[in-house]
């Protein structure tokens, strides 16, 4: 896998954990987790480079891609609490013979 590979799967991975974690909280206390994504991720795309408005839109993406992922944990069923965030996210070969169908 390349390094671009490899550090988008560690950053995907990472995401997951904190939607994990926030799925865990009640709904009336995610805001302010929510918040901090958005400030990290505002500060760390201005220091890619982009411009403050850019930032911006780039943030609230983020963090709207969370509380995407977060709805989709809470979809899933089961008890949050019951998954570890240490646990690695199921890989899917996309393109692999087991995951492909037979057509004929």
């Amino acid at each position: 896998m390349s390094v671009v590979g490899t550090a988008l799967e560690q950053l995907l991975r990472l995401i997951y954990r904190r939607a994990l974690k926030i799925a865990a909280f009640p709904e009336d206390e995610r805001d302010s987790h929510y918040d901090l994504i958005r400030l990290s991720c505002c500060a760390a795309a201005e220091h890619i480079g982009q411009s403050p408005d850019e930032a911006a839109v780039t943030a609230n993406d983020m963090v709207q891609f969370v509380r995407a992922l977060v709805g989709i944990i809470e979809l899933g069923g089961g008890s949050v609490q019951e998954r570890s965030g240490d646990r690695p996210m199921p890989t899917r070969h996309f393109g692999s013979r087991e995951n492909s169908t037979r057509r004929i």
